[in-house]
């Protein structure tokens, strides 16, 4: 049979593994020397730019008729987020009607749990 050992550990162990030590400032600081300087490199190679995805830049067409946007892909997603949304619309609507009448007698009802409260 096989045992276990626990180590019990206080707050202040814990918390020490944490403790950060900061170097001394330096005396003096360093001046920037003639090879760090920017201006002096010599110009990069130029790296080819066709494959990194970008779209070039198109200023936002504000006469566009929204009229001629594909909006769903089929028939089938139109109706399924119609209806889901519809659902959505439906039952935010009796909550705010029940918690406006009768639900100030009962509020357990249109009452959903949510994370942490279980």
């Amino acid at each position: 049979m096989s045992s276990t050992n626990t180590q019990t550990r206080t707050a202040r162990t814990v918390l020490q593994d944490y403790e950060l030590h900061h170097s001394p400032a330096p005396a003096h600081v360093r001046e920037p020397s003639a090879e760090n300087d920017v201006s002096q490199r010599p110009d990069s190679p130029p790296w080819e730019t066709t494959y990194r995805r970008v779209p070039p830049y198109r200023p936002v067409d504000t006469n566009l008729d929204q009229s001629q946007r594909r909006v769903y892909t089929s028939g089938v997603e139109q109706v399924f987020i119609g209806t889901m949304f519809t659902g959505v619309f439906t039952v935010a609507t009796a909550a705010k009607a029940w918690h406006g009448t009768v639900g100030r007698v009962n509020d357990r009802i249109f009452r959903y749990q949510i994370g942490g409260e279980y």
